[in-house]
């Protein structure tokens, strides 16, 4: 740096340190360049160059880089002189300490937690909040989405005989095996309620025929459950429509889901499907395209909502 603190030259390694080029930085103030972070330390080594007109001892410090990320630096200002002896600028001089030992054990880190986020919330929802730091934030949006809601039929006659750890190793066989199918055809897992699962496509990943791949989906999770026994049988409900969709609850505690008419309509025709079947909505009929196989059950009432709901039970899809 010159006298004044701007910058006369920059290497490659604080290139890359700061997130910047030479052509960038030449001629700028250092704060500038440097980030507030690591400016404010840089000032206590040129208040004891100042003091002392020589450098001190090597600092050890701790800061957020210019890109936000945190660093263990070890740093020393030294003063520049011409031939007469007179100050002409500073020379700063940084090295990083973490070690390739540390960077490993930071990588673990990062990747065991990724891992852990994703089976609370799911891949898609887990890749979107680690890629989007702006995802996570509480909120949502009217979207239109397509929903399936399955749940266990006689569950609680189930739980009412086993003892509670054979209860929770059936439901975790079956569960696995559903969300496992749903999983192969990106559907944003939302949550579990108890025995029930509720998913839906077309957010946050956009899905231009989601509800043709909600009703693949609800066929594929009958023909997993089924594949891995009798013990537990699905109803599932399909429906398609406009709901809110995003991170909802609180600064503390959110879950990333879907709330509204549409998310209650598919509940209530899940309600109405028998062991094994697979309502679905005139709406997502629909919207599914050709070659869903149904037959209809006419207008449905279901509970808390004035009009019925056209339904049909899916039979099949052509592929």
């Amino acid at each position: 740096m010159d006298a004044e603190g701007c910058l006369t030259a920059l290497n490659p390694r604080a290139e890359q340190l700061l997130g910047t080029t030479a052509e960038q930085a030449i001629g700028r103030p250092y704060p500038e360049v440097l980030g507030p972070s690591f400016s404010d330390r840089v000032l206590s080594l040129f208040l004891h160059v100042s003091r002392r007109g020589e450098s001190g001892e090597p600092r050890v410090l701790e800061m957020a880089l210019p890109g936000g990320r945190r660093a263990t630096l070890l740093a020393n200002l030294g003063p520049l002189r011409d031939g007469s002896g007179k100050l002409t600028g500073f020379l700063l001089a940084i090295e990083e300490r973490t070690s390739v030992t540390d960077v490993n054990e930071l990588a673990a880190k990062a990747e065991h937690l990724e891992t852990t986020l994703k089976r609370y919330v799911g891949d898609l929802v887990g890749g979107f909040a680690g890629a989007r730091p702006s995802f996570t934030q509480v909120g949502g949006s009217v979207q239109t989405i397509s929903v399936i809601h399955a749940d266990v039929r006689g569950f609680t006659t189930v739980a009412e005989v086993l003892p509670p750890e054979e209860v929770m190793a059936l439901l975790l066989r079956y569960h696995s095996a559903a969300v496992a199918s749903l999983d192969e055809l990106r559907a944003t897992m939302s949550r579990f309620i108890g025995d029930a699962i509720l998913a839906f496509w077309n957010a946050p990943e956009p899905c231009s025929d989601h509800a043709r791949v909600a009703t693949q989906g609800a066929l594929a999770l009958r023909r997993a459950v089924e594949a891995v026994g009798s013990d537990l049988r699905y109803g599932i409900g399909i429906h398609t429509g406009e709901a809110l969709v995003g991170n909802l609850g609180s600064e503390q505690f959110m879950n990333y889901t879907a709330i509204g008419d549409t998310v209650n309509v598919a509940a209530r025709l899940q309600g109405k499907a028998r062991p094994g079947e697979v309502v679905c909505s005139a709406a997502t009929l629909t919207a599914a395209g050709a070659g869903i196989r149904t037959t209809p059950l006419g207008p449905l009432v279901v509970k808390g909502r004035k009009k019925p709901v056209d339904a049909f039970r899916v039979e099949g899809i052509e592929v």
